[in-house]
């Protein structure tokens, strides 16, 4: 019967020398990695007659021996998103949650820089599209109404009270 992920198989852990473990994954029809049963150490399939360096040897020779696909992949130049019309002879307002932003408006942010609002995605949220793109922000936040509670004056005397 050929082993499945979730069977029990024997094979040498590295960490315990337990060979009780549990099949965890596979590549193919083989066995690549398992957990011991024991410890709970994941580690390559190797049976009791298996060295670590042939071990070490028959992986290296099923890798590829091409090129990553890390760095092989160009990164497409991306381009910014078109700013939304606005009026440059309104002066940009400094961004604060609680004031509320209308399309076009300009914003200045301490981390973002100047943007332009493009819209809202919804209540007490703006979307401003900042150099470094766009940002959803929070906007319109309605002050809190509830009250702070007043501590109440208890007198304190210097003596005890009397009985």
């Amino acid at each position: 019967m050929a082993p499945a992920v979730g069977q029990d198989i024997e094979a040498l852990c590295g960490r315990c020398g337990q060979v009780w473990h549990v099949v965890m994954a596979m590549m193919g029809d083989r066995i690549a990695k398992v957990v011991c049963k024991r410890c709970g150490g994941h580690h390559r399939y190797r049976r009791e007659g298996d060295s670590e360096e042939a071990a070490a040897g028959a992986g290296r020779e099923a890798r590829r021996t091409g090129p990553s696909r890390r760095f092989t992949r160009q990164a497409a130049p991306r381009t910014p998103a078109p700013l939304p019309t606005f009026d440059p002879n309104k002066p940009p307002r400094v961004y604060a949650a609680k004031e509320a932003y209308g399309t076009g408006d300009r914003v200045t942010h301490p981390s973002f820089g100047t943007g332009v609002v493009a819209g809202s995605p919804g209540p007490g949220r703006v979307e401003i599209a900042f150099p470094s793109g766009t940002r959803v922000l929070a906007c319109a936040k309605a002050v809190s109404t509830l009250e702070r509670p007043v501590a109440v004056a208890v007198p304190i005397s210097d003596r005890p009270p009397e009985k």
